[in-house]
């Protein structure tokens, strides 16, 4: 006998062999005991999840010699030939290669006459999404009101591309990705029946990279097995397949937390030779930093990770090293890298700046943390005359800083850097604007001089929006605004009669108020005699 590739010489042949879509399964049986059968169906889904063949064994279920029944016999003539695909009355049409407006009046006219041997004309139209516009018009009427032997089985992986008016005239079927662990079922059920020497997880790395498909899984192994024979090794998969492997990204991540740029620009020059898909390094190492924080936050990750016990253990004792904080920057940075390489051309060199950039992402105290810390500061008399003292000699010049505005200058940094990164120019207006305190749900902005000038007031008044959302997406919460406008000039003095002042005094407060509408203005500080012009 003449070799038969596995997915279709294991495709199922009744209901009881499709795997993944038990909801659909139960539905199309009852259907079938009750004699409740619409005259058109919808089956959507990702590829190689069983829409065909569904609707080929429902074609069977209706013209088995028992039929309709829910187990066709597979063994009287009409369920042999549909099987075969030589069945008259079971007609398959590729909706890609028969779209216009004349192949659905053809179809229109053939509907007309009866079947020739079973007791249902079944049309099996693939890809139906691909018709065009006029074809589904013409389509309509005979949809609605089709003659009592025809059935029409609508399969597509678009379902956003078919109208409404389509959609409404069928009974909808939403075929799920299959899972890893039935995939793996399955592909276990097969190599042992095959007599192939494979263990579970070199399947389960098979399963990872079919994405849901039972096609694309046989398929895969089909490749395997020609490379490797009837005995299939961990390495193979990975050549065939392109994998990195956990190995290889734990000493990536162990690079990166080590700062190791030398050995993380080694390793990526060996994927290179190796000629890695960075496609799918990316995917990978996205997947790995997921698990690691699933394994840093949850008490039970093997029910949400399909890892052995052993590759768990490995991942608690990595995850120790690096905080989670830490993770969500770096799992930012490769989902960007991953969609900047779809324009790059140079691929490697994107990847190798975006590991670098991971090397550069310091020690971050959670915000919570230096909040409570800022919270307990302030309670306390002498820390309170610490920071007023700092705040007079920064004034004169000097460069003493506390502790704890170190912490402060690295969170105003951050929500700089996060600024910069979304508008390049509004994260240089935010130079001449700084982070003086954290009480509570207070952050309190010292506004410079220079920023109430024409070009700074009206960026910030035009990405307002950009500075509060940053803020509360490095806090956590939504926090009140205050600006603190010092009135303590550092350049061209001069002096004000006592109208004067007051006049000067409401005039820069509707400044501030106009560049960031909605804030509470305190005044502190300053001597209104000498101010800057």
């Amino acid at each position: 006998m003449a070799y038969q590739v596995s997915a279709r010489k294991w495709r199922p042949q009744n209901f009881s062999e499709v795997i993944g879509q038990g909801h659909i399964v139960q539905t199309l049986k009852n259907a079938l005991l009750n004699n409740r059968i619409g005259h058109a169906y919808l089956f959507s889904g990702t590829r190689g999840v069983g829409k065909t063949t569904m609707a080929r064994i429902f074609a069977k279920a209706l013209n088995c010699v028992k039929g309709p029944t829910p187990e066709p016999c597979n063994e009287c003539e009409m369920c042999r030939d549909i099987t075969g695909g030589y069945c008259p009355d079971v007609v398959e049409i590729d909706g890609a290669s028969n779209t216009g407006v004349d192949d659905v009046r053809e179809l229109r006219e053939n509907v007309k006459y009866a079947s020739s041997k079973g007791k249902y004309k079944v049309y099996i139209v693939d890809e139906v999404h691909m018709l065009s516009k006029a074809a589904f018009n013409a389509f309509l009427k005979t949809l609605e009101e089709p003659p009592a032997h025809i059935i029409f089985i609508f399969a597509t992986t678009e379902p956003n591309k078919i109208p409404e008016t389509i959609i409404s005239r069928c009974q909808y079927f939403e075929f799920k990705r299959i899972s890893i662990n039935d995939v793996v079922e399955q592909l276990m059920l097969i190599t042992k029946r095959e007599g192939i020497n494979v263990s579970r997880d070199i399947l389960t790395l098979i399963a990872k990279s079919a994405e849901g498909s039972m096609r694309d899984a046989l398929v895969a192994m089909d490749q395997i097995l020609s490379f490797s024979g009837d005995t299939i090794k961990e390495e193979d998969v990975k050549i065939i397949l392109g994998f990195v492997g956990r190995e290889v990204l734990s000493t990536f991540m162990n690079s990166i937390i080590e700062k190791d740029i030398q050995n993380i620009l080694k390793l990526m020059k060996e994927l290179t030779i190796n000629g890695t898909d960075l496609k799918i390094f990316c995917k990978e190492f996205l997947e790995y930093i997921r698990n690691l924080m699933v394994v840093k936050v949850v008490a039970d990750p093997a029910s949400l990770i399909d890892l052995s016990t052993a590759e768990i253990e490995h991942f608690k004792s990595e995850v120790e090293k690096i905080s989670m904080e830490e993770l969500q920057q770096m799992f930012n940075i490769i989902l960007k890298a991953e969609a900047d390489l779809r324009y790059a051309s140079q691929p490697p060199l994107i990847i190798e700046m975006a590991l670098i950039k991971m090397t550069q992402i310091g020690k971050i105290m959670a915000v919570d943390e230096i909040l409570k810390r800022l919270e307990n500061l302030g309670q306390k008399t002498e820390d309170k005359r610490q920071k007023t003292e700092n705040r007079e000699q920064r004034a004169e010049g000097r460069d003493t800083v506390s502790v704890e505005e170190k912490d402060i200058s690295s969170l105003w940094e951050r929500i700089k850097e996060l600024v910069s990164a979304k508008k390049p120019s509004l994260g240089g207006i935010l130079e001449d604007i700084k982070l003086s305190n954290i009480k509570g749900d207070e952050i309190i902005l010292n506004f410079k001089e220079k920023a109430s000038e024409s070009f700074h007031r009206k960026t910030i008044e035009l990405n307002q929006n950009v500075i509060r959302d940053t803020i509360k997406e490095v806090i956590g919460r939504e926090v009140k605004i205050i600006l603190e406008a010092s009135s303590k000039g550092e350049s061209s003095k001069r002096s004000f009669s006592g109208n004067d002042i007051e006049k000067w005094k409401k005039e820069k407060i509707q400044e501030v108020i106009d560049i960031i509408p909605g804030v509470v203005i305190r005044e502190v500080g300053g001597d209104p005699e000498h101010v800057s012009g």
